[in-house]
């Protein structure tokens, strides 16, 4: 099978060369795109998650698992992290400044394929991600490959029951504690975090409310609260948010959520990432949901 500049699936160039299909000089040039030592692609492909899965698998020459950020993305979860990783068995200890190489014990309940090549399970991809820090994002990584694979809590657990010694075992124990399936995206996870770690009541990720014309599904969502209470919603304003149509949106669906008993409040990134806004925000929810002013412990 030759090689060009459309070809779209990973391949070795040493390989390629020795059947003839391509020289070194070619590779080196303008057609080829060179992903990691010794592993090209076409220059005209599209390099998205399945090429960087498949280059990393191919870069292990067989002999390793996909693991971390990549076996996450492989499942279609948002990660926090870009790293490429993969989990060598053996006593094999390669270093590398292109993929990360970790030695590991993978059970054989832990490894699947997905794009045709060796992964860890999104079980087994959760665990490994939960023991990463720092603990919000550890938690953001796990709530979206557990919304986009129905994992739970006892899934992650059985994970790290199997692997009792293994490093970083608390924090993932923490992780199952905190995570909330139900939560489909890194900022809304985050967004989550920053008022529960302040003693806010854990929210209802994804609420849907019927309204005029179907239902809204809010980010985060407190629908019991006191009767002297309104319902109270949080929502993530991302960049689509911001356009001139998304703005006109929000406006129509907040208006049909007031006349429902709803109050929305929308936040954005600073109000995640800053330690004093974040401290605001969580106060201000917690006033609204209690009825009181007493802060956030």
């Amino acid at each position: 099978m030759g090689v060009d500049a459309h070809t779209s699936r990973p391949f070795r160039g040493s390989e390629a060369v020795a059947r003839g299909d391509v020289t070194w000089d070619q590779l080196a040039g303008p057609s080829f795109l060179r992903l990691l030592t010794d592993v090209y692609v076409g220059a005209l492909a599209e390099v998205d998650t399945a090429t960087w899965v498949r280059a990393v698998a191919l870069w292990g020459r067989g002999s390793g698992v996909v693991s971390g950020p990549l076996a996450a993305l492989a499942f279609g979860a948002e990660c926090p992290w870009e790293d490429r990783e993969i989990v060598m068995s053996s006593s094999r200890r390669a270093t590398s400044s292109e993929v990360g190489v970790r030695r590991d014990r993978l059970l054989p309940g832990e490894v699947c394929t997905r794009l045709g090549v060796a992964v860890t399970s999104p079980a087994r991809t959760a665990y490994d991600l939960a023991r990463r820090g720092p603990l919000v994002e550890a938690v953001a990584a796990v709530d979206v490959i557990a919304n986009r694979c129905g994992l739970t809590a006892e899934h992650l657990l059985a994970v790290a029951d199997a692997h009792p010694s293994a490093r970083g075992s608390v924090q993932v124990r923490r992780v199952a504690e905190l995570m909330d399936p139900r939560t489909a995206w890194l900022m809304e996870s985050r967004l989550r975090l920053a008022v529960v770690l302040r003693g806010v009541p854990p929210p209802t990720p994804q609420y849907e409310v019927r309204v005029r014309g179907g239902s809204r599904y809010l980010d985060l969502a407190w629908p019991d609260v006191p009767p002297e209470c309104r319902k109270l919603g949080l929502e993530y304003d991302g960049p689509t948010h911001r356009s001139i149509t998304g703005q006109n949106r929000d406006l129509l669906r907040d208006a049909d959520l007031d006349d429902r008993g709803w109050e929305i409040i929308h936040v954005g990134a600073v109000q995640v990432y800053d330690e004093r806004r974040a401290d605001e925000l969580a106060a201000r929810v917690l006033r609204k949901i209690t009825g009181n002013g007493r802060r956030p412990q």
